[in-house]
């Protein structure tokens, strides 16, 4: 009953998360809940059970709209100023403050963007100015960062300058520099690695470490979390409990493996400590600690009942991190290493100790893999089929044997020596993993909440397929959703309609074209002139994924400008892309011309455009090529820009790139029929494009702006108003995000992220 209260209460913060209900409207609600339940105890249990249950949904979401709550909105200064803060969470690229100085905004906590190293508990000085944190971009299949950090009760960013950093006075941050210092002084080989294992350090981690690590699957060990924390709180235990049972009256009373979880929840807070004290070191902690008192309250037997207490009380301080993908990989390994042991443990029957030990770590690390293999798959898109081999080996080699000789090495004032020796640990590790490295398989299509749903029913389904009740399940309710959901996902890949899906990837375009029959076309990436931020694997490929989609039949690219081609290359390195498409006038491009390695090292066809030429795909769906013509100037890539024009049965697109009113006036005298439904406003709405005359000629329904923000003048307000005198509604990814536009029996339907769903018969 428990762990069924723990899912009710984890489902009210979900429901809480997306439906915003007000506390005003919850709490009264949960109240008369709790009202009428004593009545009931005695006369209707079942209806008096399920009461409790919803208690338990209102109670997650009061909990989650209580972290949330921040009162009235603060009034900003837009005026720059001084702020002095302590960062109370760092990751490489991102810390948290809580603002000290002025005192008006004392206490506040703030996202400060930098790749300076700063520790918890460093006092810093910025000189900047305070905002409400800007979701960039709005699209679907993508956890919004903002909304994450407003769950966590974190609404506003600083953006300025780091002035000064003074170091933290608190103990803990004077030790854990000084166990940094004795590492790196250490000689150690890894000691990038040894940071990583023992204090939460990453920031001395390189990128092939990191990659290495990741395409073997291993890459957990890396993060101070579950693994870590439990394998140091096993270390201690075990040592405790041999040192207790060697007291004779502790032995006679079998009280040595009580004492010895009560003596070893001190040690699991001190790594807690010494690891930075971050949100997943700290969630590892509190499931250790309550395990080791369900230990020595000898409670152990109720294994998942003690999972379940452990979700509740890290639920109710940290209600956001159950939309965190390593508290979902955490509960998902632990639950099926629990239902895996109780299954087939007690088929084990051999007394040979190799043997035993053995069998239950490949039995739990298989365990661990099918558990998480959907949230893997979800969160990180690829996983490697031999990640069970991998962790058999690094797993012993990184955590049973490196990380506590490290720990040793830095605590003991000669330690010196056991930290060199975990580092030839650790390399002697790197090198058997380079040598089993493959099999990663990436990127692999992303499972939607029903489909994870379904895979955990399905497996459960069979690990207790003795149950009275599984065989019916299986038979007619698994089996029948499979085939009917195979049909539906098959007939929706293959139909005859079309779609076209606007990404929002701020000043850029990036434009997806499912044509009738299964045909997929990516029509420009996406991306930025300056910055190493890559639309094309944070923004198209969760999207390309969740839409099953993993073979591009064409990617086209209008311009090497770098708002168009910046997120081509991660996709054709990644994806099975069978045919790229551009015009002939960007061959003295660099970035073009890094493409054009790149699809010759990958094997794809390539294909040249010009005014008159035509793409002909199935079911009449077909594309002509307007632009450019022969006598383009290719000094304007703008004006060089491919423009496509669209067309299945009654409905058109015409996708502009970027030219400008010179040719959309050209076009206009071509005698080219230029009318069509959709229009992709040229050049993000500047002032020199979207043409009166070119607008009367095309005629669209709707015009579609892709747009963001940072340059100014873009969207022009002058292009609007040409939109808006002619009547032509516009939909903007700044504003509307996401934009996708269906073309169904004759009916077309405009769905956006945001707002706005319009259909036209």
């Amino acid at each position: 009953m428990l762990a069924i209260a723990v899912l009710s209460f984890a489902w009210g913060i979900f429901l809480g998360a997306f439906y915003n209900l007000p506390l005003k409207l919850i709490l009264p609600s949960l109240l008369a809940l709790l009202l009428v339940i004593p009545f009931l105890i005695n006369r209707k249990e079942h209806a008096a059970s399920l009461l409790i249950l919803a208690c338990f949904v209102f109670a997650g979401m009061a909990r989650l709209e209580i972290g949330t709550a921040g009162g009235e909105p603060l009034v900003l200064d837009k005026e720059k100023g001084l702020y002095e803060a302590i960062v109370t969470e760092a990751s490489p690229t991102i810390k948290i403050l809580a603002i000290t100085r002025p005192v008006a905004l004392e206490g506040l906590k703030v996202i400060f963007r930098t790749d300076e190293n700063l520790d918890i508990s460093d006092k810093v000085r910025l000189f900047g100015e305070v905002r409400e944190v800007i979701q960039t971009f709005k699209n679907p299949h993508i956890i919004s960062w903002k909304w994450l950090k407003r769950l966590e009760g974190i609404s506003y960013e600083v953006k300025g300058t780091l002035l000064s950093v003074s170091p933290g006075k608190h103990f803990i941050h004077t030790f854990r520099n000084m166990l940094k210092k004795k590492i790196e002084a250490s000689g150690a080989k890894n000691s990038g690695i040894i940071k990583a294992l023992t204090i939460g350090d990453t920031t001395g981690l390189d990128e092939a470490s990191k990659s290495l690590f990741l395409r073997t699957g291993t890459s957990h060990i890396l993060a101070v979390s579950g693994s870590n924390v439990g394998i140091i709180t096993a270390f201690f235990f075990f040592i405790l409990r041999w040192l207790i049972g060697r007291v004779h009256v502790f032995r006679l009373r079998g009280d040595n493996t009580r004492y010895a979880a009560l003596l070893t929840i001190p040690f699991a807070f001190l790594f807690m400590l010494i690891a930075g004290a971050g949100i997943p070191v700290i969630r590892a902690t509190i499931m250790v600690t309550v395990y080791m008192l369900s230990l020595f309250f000898e409670r152990n037997r109720h294994v998942i009942n003690t999972l379940a207490l452990s979700g509740l009380i890290l639920l109710l301080i940290y209600p956001h991190s159950l939309f965190t993908a390593s508290f979902q990989l955490t509960f998902a390994s632990v639950l099926f290493i629990i239902i895996f042991a109780e299954k087939f443990y007690p088929l084990l029957t051999t007394q040979n100790r190799i043997v035993r030990w053995l069998v239950l770590s490949v039995s739990t690390t298989v365990a661990a893999t099918l558990g998480t293999l959907p949230i893997v798959l979800y969160h990180f898109y690829g996983f490697n089929p031999f990640s069970v081999i991998h962790n058999l080996i690094s797993v012993p080699l990184m955590c049973v044997l490196a990380m506590p000789l490290s720990l040793l090495g830095i605590v003991l004032p000669t330690g010196e020596y056991l930290l060199r020796l975990a580092g030839e640990i650790l390399s002697l590790n790197i090198t058997i993993l380079h040598a089993l490295d493959m099999g990663y398989l990436y990127p692999v299509i992303r499972p939607d909440l029903f489909e994870i749903t379904f895979y955990f029913i399905a497996i459960l389904s069979l690990v207790y397929t003795k149950r009275r009740l599984i065989p019916t399940l299986i038979t007619c309710i698994i089996l029948p959703a499979t085939a009917a959901y195979g049909y539906i996902s098959f007939e929706r890949r293959f139909n005859n309609d079309l779609k076209v899906s606007f990404f929002d990837v701020g000043n850029g375009d990036a434009i997806l074209v499912e044509a009738p029959k299964g045909v997929r076309m990516l029509i420009d990436g996406g991306g930025f002139y300056k910055g190493e931020y890559d639309p094309g694997k944070s923004i198209l490929t969760p999207i390309l994924l969740s839409k099953k989609i993993r073979t591009l039949d064409y990617v086209i690219n209008t311009h090497p400008h770098g708002d168009h081609i910046g997120g081509i290359p991660y996709i054709v390195a990644n994806f099975n892309v069978r045919c790229f498409a551009a015009s002939t006038y960007f061959v003295k491009q660099e970035k073009f011309i890094d493409l054009m390695k790149l699809i010759r090292q990958r094997g794809v066809s390539v294909q040249t455009l010009r005014a008159g030429n035509t793409i002909s795909l199935p079911d009449g769906f077909e594309i002509l090529t307007l632009n450019p013509d022969a006598d383009v100037s290719p000094e304007n890539l703008n004006n060089a820009s491919l423009v496509l024009k669209a067309t299945h049965r009654n409905t058109s697109f015409l996708f502009a790139g970027d030219i400008d009113s010179d040719v959309e006036k050209r076009l206009i005298t071509s005698n080219r029929v230029l009318r069509a439904n959709i229009l992709k406003i040229p050049h993000h709405g500047s002032r020199y494009s979207s043409n009166p005359a070119f607008l009367r000629a095309v005629r669209p329904e709707a015009a579609v702006l892709s747009a963001g923000a940072g340059i100014k003048g873009i969207p022009s307000i002058e292009a609007l108003e040409r939109y808006l005198n002619l009547s032509i509604p516009v939909f903007r990814t700044d504003k509307n995000g996401f934009v996708e536009i269906v073309s169904k029996h004759d009916k077309m339907i405009l769905h956006c992220f945001q707002k706005h769903s319009v259909s036209r018969e």
